[in-house]
């Protein structure tokens, strides 16, 4: 049995979610409550020193094999199981697709968590008590994830971090429409991890009321992104997933904030 702890709109949850559906896998899912600060019980950081989901459990062999960090979760199941194959066929493809997971991985998923707690997240967090709010760092284990919320808590939009976050996604999205211009997928002719794993993080900025900075620039995300949402995948690891608190959460974003991104850009 496999078993996943994963958040609803988790972006590194998401990723395996969608290699769990394009395999047809049978799993549990442990959703925590990351605005609770479920990922900080005591019990589930022993899982997960990192405090951060997803966390996977394999006992399939008779023993738990705890498994970490979504990238690498992803390659674990495509290794216990390579059919339906989500690696590309060409050798050259495949490294293409591996970058394409770093990159994901750093920095694009910073910059998300960025861009994340500066619009969605910091009203509910302005609403703590000054105790509250300190208890919140407090648990923190990752120094680097304190201090980017930290700033971005205090300062929203207006955090240096922020202007770097955009820049960021910038070049991604310039970089994903050059690759599509080749193929219908990130990594080549055929849907890869890479699409598994971008897929998330564009989800994200629509979420955030932000992909339309860059949807004129870019057409091709765009098609990619409804190539992707028409797969049974999306359904089963993103909208099914998708709560009344989670829409609540996001539907409250200011409808400014894509003209502030557009201001960082011309700047």
């Amino acid at each position: 049995m496999l078993i996943l702890y994963d958040g609803t709109t988790s972006v590194c949850a998401i990723k395996v979610r969608l290699v769990l559906a394009e395999k047809g896998l049978s799993w549990e899912s442990r959703t925590l409550d990351l605005r609770k600060g479920d990922q900080f019980d005591p019990s589930y950081v022993k899982l997960n020193p990192g405090a951060v989901v997803p966390t996977l459990i394999d006992n399939s062999g008779g023993h738990d094999e705890i498994i970490l960090e979504s990238s690498v979760i992803m390659q674990y199941l495509e290794d216990i199981a390579p059919q339906p194959t989500l690696l590309p066929d060409r050798p050259a493809d495949g490294a293409r697709m591996r970058i394409w997971l770093k990159r994901i991985d750093d920095p694009v998923h910073p910059s998300t968590g960025i861009l994340t707690h500066a619009t969605a997240f910091r009203p509910s967090f302005l609403a703590k008590t000054p105790a509250e709010q300190e208890a919140h760092f407090h648990k923190m284990p990752d120094p680097a994830r304190r201090a980017r919320q930290e700033a971005v808590y205090r300062d929203g939009l207006d955090a240096p971090i922020v202007a770097d976050a955009v820049r960021r996604f910038d070049r991604l999205f310039a970089d994903m429409d050059a690759a599509l211009s080749q193929n219908d997928w990130l990594a080549g002719p055929a849907y890869s991890l890479a699409d598994a794993a971008a897929t998330p993080y564009a989800n994200r900025l629509r979420d955030l009321k932000l992909l339309p900075v860059w949807s004129d620039r870019y057409p091709r995300i765009a098609d990619w992104l409804a190539r992707i949402e028409a797969r049974p995948s999306f359904k089963a690891a993103v909208t099914d997933y998708f709560t009344d608190k989670d829409a609540a959460q996001f539907s409250a974003i200011e409808d400014s904030t894509a003209d502030r991104a557009k201001a960082i850009l011309a700047a």
